[in-house]
């Protein structure tokens, strides 16, 4: 609900400001002990919206703080296993950053995935369904609630949609959850902390994310057209296509061009990490840097996810796909940079408790849909 339309069903703004308020803290408006909401006939109506609404579309089962299931990385980076109304399960991802003092939040957009990334266990799980606008925010409050809770965590200012699931398959809600996290008057999230992360099903899908206030991110993965189908078996348009796409969505909002466009790509060794693909994909970006003006390409050295005991995905790629050497990944990057790229290469975070990129699944689907 927008301040707007909650103020009208709480009868008073300040009623409504404050139900935000708590929920930017983690709060359940409805714990008599923590939320700031006052007055029986205040807290009466929000029960009543809550009984036709659901404040909070998740329960949060497990993170280091309740120590049913620790699952804290070395890092610090905690993974967040929330149950939905229904039953599924879905995971989002604290990532702390202790040098810049903020954290960063990777949350879900759907329950799987239908992309098929080879080389990821969400897409091992097929779609089972997307996630609604509320269930995407809830994740955030949750988390806000976690971090709020640990006096070592730094803030949490960053939301990144790169969790289970493309963004930019279930636009409509993630619209609406978008709307919520930037509002001024709902969760304050600044624009350019909000990334909205997809594999490019179609050219078109750039422009519909585009609309949404945040920052955009191409999972692109090889600029070579028979090596990304290989990757991404759900392909049905060459790179270039994409990239034209791409190029029609930022020059279509002016904002964008302030802000960082990120272009990912999973390195796997012996498959896309030689020197020729990272000629090509320095080649490929070029058109992209001179729309975007600033073009991060966000190196990912592959995370195994065919380990012995993960009861999700072992076995499944028969040792097909493996982590690039630390001298694959450098030799990598350094023709990117010597081509004018800007380069960050993804810190492995959480990969010791599955956490990290492309290592998050809950359960697996019988029939894919």
């Amino acid at each position: 609900m927008s301040i707007y339309e909650l103020s009208l069903a709480m009868n008073g703004s300040g009623k409504a400001k404050r139900i935000w308020e708590n929920l930017r803290s983690g709060i359940d408006p409805l714990d008599s002990t923590l939320s700031s909401l006052r007055g029986t006939r205040a807290i009466e109506t929000l029960r009543k919206l809550n009984s036709e609404y659901s404040i909070l579309d998740s329960s949060l089962l497990s993170t280091t703080l309740n120590h049913n299931d620790i699952t804290i990385s070395s890092c610090g980076t905690q993974k967040m296993l929330l149950s939905l109304k229904d039953g599924y399960k879905i995971e989002s991802v604290l990532i702390p950053s202790y040098k810049f003092d903020r954290t960063t939040l990777c949350i879900s957009t759907q329950i799987g995935c239908d992309r098929g990334c080879r080389f990821c266990a969400t897409g091992k799980m097929g779609l089972i369904r997307n996630l609604q606008g509320h269930e995407i925010v809830s994740q955030v409050v949750q988390a806000l609630k976690v971090v709020n809770e640990d006096p070592l965590m730094p803030p949490l200012l960053n939301v990144v949609f790169m969790g289970m699931g493309d963004a930019g398959q279930n636009i409509h809600e993630v619209s609406k959850a978008v709307e919520a996290l930037t509002d001024n008057d709902r969760l304050k999230f600044a624009k350019s902390k909000c990334t909205l992360s997809t594999v490019g099903g179609s050219p078109s899908v750039f422009k519909e994310l585009a609309e949404c206030p945040g920052s955009l991110a191409w999972s692109l993965h090889s600029a070579v057209d028979e090596k990304r189908r290989r990757l991404v078996p759900s392909t049905r348009h060459t790179v270039v296509e994409l990239r034209e796409g791409l190029i029609e969505a930022l020059k279509g909002r002016e904002s964008l061009k302030s802000r960082t466009m990120m272009i990912a790509c999973t390195l796997i060794a012996g498959i896309n990490d030689g020197e020729d693909d990272a000629k090509a994909l320095a080649d490929f970006v070029q058109p992209i840097i001179e729309v975007a003006g600033k073009v991060a390409l966000d190196i990912i050295p592959y995370n195994d996810i065919d380990r012995e005991g993960d009861g999700l995905v072992a076995g499944d790629l028969g040792g097909e796909y493996r982590s690039p050497t630390e001298e694959a990944v450098k030799r990598f990057t350094d023709v990117l940079k010597e081509r004018g790229c800007y380069v960050c290469v993804r810190v492995a975070r959480g990969d010791n408790e599955n956490s990290a990129c492309g290592m998050l699944a809950t359960e697996r689907k019988k029939k894919r849909i």
